[in-house]
């Protein structure tokens, strides 16, 4: 990565992955020219500060033209490569229950970063096609892991470590973790784990602390 990225603080790098969510709905909407302005309305983070975090992208020449705005795909392949972003990453999803249902149905994946290409479930009776996503008993796993995948998510409530460590041999990196349950990885294998509960907690927090301070 350049040594320019390499100075880039966590805040800024943390709206990158916005900045590139917002540009691939611009770019799907047929949108060629942008001024920061409009990404405003598109992320709710001010201009002056999208401005400001384009300045640490920009190398030899400048990124936009004052009053014309930014390429829309330029800016996204910039913002792939600074955050090492594959478009075509593939990922499964392992358990196709009523939240892997809900994750499948949600149909903003060309919008982010690569698209699930299949799931997996311990159900015999979901084994098919959902929302145009190949379904396959988890007793196919080795046999039908697409080649190249990195990323799981996991959205199951049994044999969840035995089902992690399947994963982990098979190549899987990343694991987006909806189960709430404990379970170990390796040390280069990062999990990402998604709870409701705790965020609602966390909201809860941050509002009484604030009340507190008025």
């Amino acid at each position: 990565m350049d040594k320019k990225i390499d100075k880039i603080s966590k805040a800024t790098m943390s709206r990158y992955p916005v900045y590139l969510k917002a540009l691939r709905q611009m770019e799907h909407q047929g949108k060629e020219v942008f001024l920061s302005s409009e990404l405003y309305l598109a992320t709710g983070i001010q201009d002056t500060t999208i401005r400001r975090d384009f300045t640490y992208l920009a190398k030899d020449e400048s990124l936009g033209q004052r009053g014309k705005g930014y390429d829309v795909k330029k800016l996204i392949e910039i913002f792939s490569n600074a955050l090492g972003l594959n478009l075509v990453e593939p990922i499964i999803i392992v358990g196709v229950g009523n939240l892997g249902s809900a994750i499948l149905k949600y149909n903003r994946w060309h919008y982010t970063v690569g698209q699930i290409v299949c799931g997996f479930d311990s159900d015999p009776n979901k084994e098919g096609e959902l929302y145009g996503v190949k379904l396959y008993n988890i007793n196919r796993l080795e046999d039908e892991f697409p080649k190249g995948c990195r990323i799981a998510i996991l959205a199951i409530s049994d044999d969840i470590q035995l089902t992690v460590d399947r994963l982990v041999a098979l190549g899987i990196r990343g694991i987006v973790d909806f189960t709430h349950e404990h379970f170990t990885v390796p040390n280069d294998v990062d999990v990402k784990h998604v709870d409701v509960v705790v965020a609602i907690q966390e909201l809860a927090i941050e509002l009484s602390m604030k009340d507190q301070k008025n």
